[in-house]
């Protein structure tokens, strides 16, 4: 049991985000809440009879009070017990998965210059740019748009074509995508 659930052992397995009425009666001392399943998993080693059991944690839905009493009361008898030892467990296990990520290659992947960039926004570009080049009188017009409209000399940098494109679509696009767009569909 804990603060706000409990883990149960069974051996059926439970489906994730499942919620259901969490019940027990055990002698005079019983208690029903609705709870959710947390996680779940496989014991990796068999319990005294030789089966494998599952392990799942339950979050209590609602006023716990009730249910603590309970669990407290089997607890005095004996007939539950704490897990002292279950945060100790769960950091050892996170450090050694840790310990093996670490120790793994790393493999990084090329990609092409367009691939972080969405492919309506790659196609956007790519059509904003065949229009103008298409109708070189228009592109200038919006070259020429973008240079007057602006003293930011860092903008300024930047290629007429890249320029009239990024004014032809409103400046919804940054420049650098932009310049990284037709760079790549250039050397196609």
């Amino acid at each position: 049991m804990a603060y706000q659930g409990v883990q149960i052992e069974h051996a059926q397995p439970l489906r994730l985000a499942t919620t259901a009425r969490l019940w027990f009666k055990r002698g005079e001392v019983e208690a029903s809440v609705s709870g959710t399943v947390v996680w779940s998993h496989l014991s990796r080693t068999p319990n005294a009879k030789g089966k494998y059991l599952y392990h799942s944690g339950i979050r209590v839905d609602e006023e716990m009070t009730p249910f603590r009493e309970a669990m407290e009361s089997l607890a005095a008898k004996g007939e539950i017990h704490l897990d002292v030892e279950s945060l100790e467990r769960k950091r050892k296990r996170v450090e050694e998965m840790e310990r093996e990520r670490t120790g793994k290659p790393v493999v990084t992947m090329m990609r092409s210059p367009e691939a972080n960039i969405p492919s309506d926004q790659v196609l956007l570009i790519q059509q904003a740019r065949e229009r103008l080049r298409s109708n070189p009188e228009e592109s200038l017009k919006w070259y020429h748009r973008a240079k007057f409209s602006t003293t930011d000399e860092t903008i300024l940098h930047n290629r007429e074509d890249v320029l009239a494109v990024w004014e032809y679509l409103d400046r919804s696009v940054d420049l650098s995508t932009i310049q990284r767009v037709i760079d790549g569909y250039k050397s196609r």
